[in-house]
Order: C-alpha cells, then sequence, then structure tokens
C-alpha cells in the first residue's frame, strides 16, 4: 500500500458520520462510481437475503455478469465485505435486504 491510498483509507476510517461520509463520497468520486458503487453494495445484500442472481438483475437494472461476480466474492472464505455485513447485521446497523 503506497502513502497516498494509506492516506484515503485513515481518512474514510475517520469518517463516522453517514451524511457527512455520502458527500465526501459525492466529493471524489463521479455519480456514475458512487452510483455503480451502490449497486455493487445492493447486489451484495439482495445475494446474503437469498434473491436468486437473475432477479436481482432485474431489480437493480443491472447485468447478470455483475450479480455473478457478486455471489462468486460471497463464496470466497476470505470475502471481507461479508464479514462487513455480518458484523453490521449483528450489530443492527445494515437491516436484512428485502428478499
Amino acid at each position: 500500500m503506497n502513502s497516498d491510498e494509506a492516506h484515503l483509507l485513515e481518512a474514510l476510517c475517520a469518517i463516522r458520520d453517514p451524511a457527512e461520509m455520502r458527500q465526501v463520497l459525492a466529493d471524489i468520486l463521479t455519480r456514475a462510481e458512487y452510483t455503480a458503487l451502490r449497486k455493487r453494495w445492493s447486489i451484495l445484500r439482495l445475494l446474503r437475503a437469498g434473491v436468486p442472481q437473475r432477479e436481482i438483475a432485474r431489480r437493480i437494472g443491472g447485468s447478470l455478469c455483475n450479480v455473478t461476480r457478486g455471489a462468486r466474492l460471497l463464496r470466497n472464505p476470505n470475502c471481507s465485505s461479508a464479514r462487513l455485513m455480518e458484523r453490521l447485521e449483528k450489530a443492527n446497523r445494515l437491516p436484512t435486504a428485502n428478499p
């Protein structure tokens, strides 16, 4: 990890307020990048809720390839995103996606 990446990650980790995080991400990312990030997170949440892959692609208006990539990611025992979601769910900070 280079120092620019380390500084960025440290700065993002320092943000505790969701509204502030949203604003910082809006400052850094284009609208398309932010939308893609939101869609990827939604895909992972819906997969964890047991929604079929084709249904997820239909709901979010994305490609089945992106959904399949998310499913493959969640099958990986080292998936940090899955561990984060599990931790947030246990703390009641991430509502279960609506299947």
